[in-house]
């Protein structure tokens, strides 16, 4: 009976990155064999050891040894294999040489997305941009919020892969950054603010790093709703402009509801709903009615639409 040894490796990690298990095994074969050359392949030759290719594996299977599995995982000899096991004419043994570490295939995901970009990929994709892109990125976003609120989780899990395409599409469109830069940058700002994570501060004043972090990293920015996008729609417009404020300290003179009125959780739903039907009612629309009064009471008309602060011209 012969002993082969199934060598599998993630095509996803440097191939000469092997665990000593796998060379062990490869240093003691009688025999190491593959069906094609590959990285793997290069990199056991590179140590000294001879990987013969075959096009039939039958004779390499009667006097065994250590088969290097292919990138695309050799399913036909697999398959033959699981019959010899199965029949007791061969002694089977699995060996991982490496294998995905956790957000691996997010590395698959940049090179579908480079295909789609190349010269001979899709000309659809090449012909986007920032802007033609950007009415997806919140058709997507909305999607993701539909999924949520279903409670279907087979529904999020592929309407969040239909947001990350979005952010390695506008990456592979840029000129000055890739997705690295994105994702390096990103780790950057998580780490900055969470120095009660990444160092020794104290988790219950967490709020304050991040509040102090964010603050330093944007000097320029002095204005409560500085960074809040105007993209919004006016309600979630609102209370983010509600809580900037809260969160610095700062004054926002706000309406109060009419005497008597005061409300309870459930109760809120309806009474925006009221609210609503009685700008219908008023002829006025109401998405642009709390648009206007969040952006003159909070004096938003001085922030450009990127939330910056601009200079107000007198006339």
């Amino acid at each position: 009976m012969s002993t082969i040894t199934w060598l599998l490796t993630s095509p996803r990690i440097p191939s000469g990155l092997l665990t000593v298990e796998a060379w062990d095994a490869l240093h003691e074969a009688e025999a190491v064999a593959a069906f094609f050359e590959s990285p793997t392949v290069e990199a056991i030759r590179d140590a000294g050891i001879d990987v013969e290719l075959v096009e039939d594996a039958a004779e390499f299977l009667e006097e065994g040894g250590v088969w290097v599995v292919g990138e695309e995982g050799d399913e036909e000899l697999r398959e033959a294999l699981a019959e010899y096991v199965a029949g007791g004419e061969i002694e089977l043994e699995i060996v991982y040489g490496s294998w995905d570490p956790p957000g691996a295939r997010l590395l698959d995901l940049v090179e579908a997305v480079a295909r789609l970009h190349a010269e001979d990929g899709c000309p659809w994709h090449r012909e986007q941009t920032h802007a033609s892109l950007g009415p997806y990125l919140l058709e997507e976003s909305y999607e993701v919020l539909d999924a949520i609120g279903r409670g279907d989780a087979e529904e999020l899990r592929e309407e969040l892969g239909d947001l990350l395409f979005q952010p390695l599409l506008h990456a592979s469109l840029a000129e000055d950054f890739d997705i690295d830069d994105v994702a390096g940058d990103l780790v950057e700002k998580i780490i900055r603010r969470h120095p009660h994570v990444w160092g020794d501060a104290d988790p219950d004043d967490l709020y304050q790093h991040w509040n102090e972090a964010k603050a330093a990293e944007k000097p320029e920015r002095d204005h409560p709703a500085d960074g809040v996008s105007r993209q919004l729609p006016s309600l979630s417009l609102a209370a983010k402009v509600i809580e900037r404020f809260n969160d610095q300290g700062e004054v926002l003179e706000l309406p109060e509801l009419p005497d008597g009125v005061k409300l309870e959780a459930d109760e809120v739903g309806d009474f925006l709903l009221a609210a609503v039907a009685a700008a219908r009612a008023a002829g006025v629309d109401p998405e642009l009615a709390l648009r206007k009064s969040i952006t003159e009471r909070a004096g938003l008309e001085r922030l450009d639409p990127q939330g910056h602060v601009a200079e107000v011209i007198e006339s």
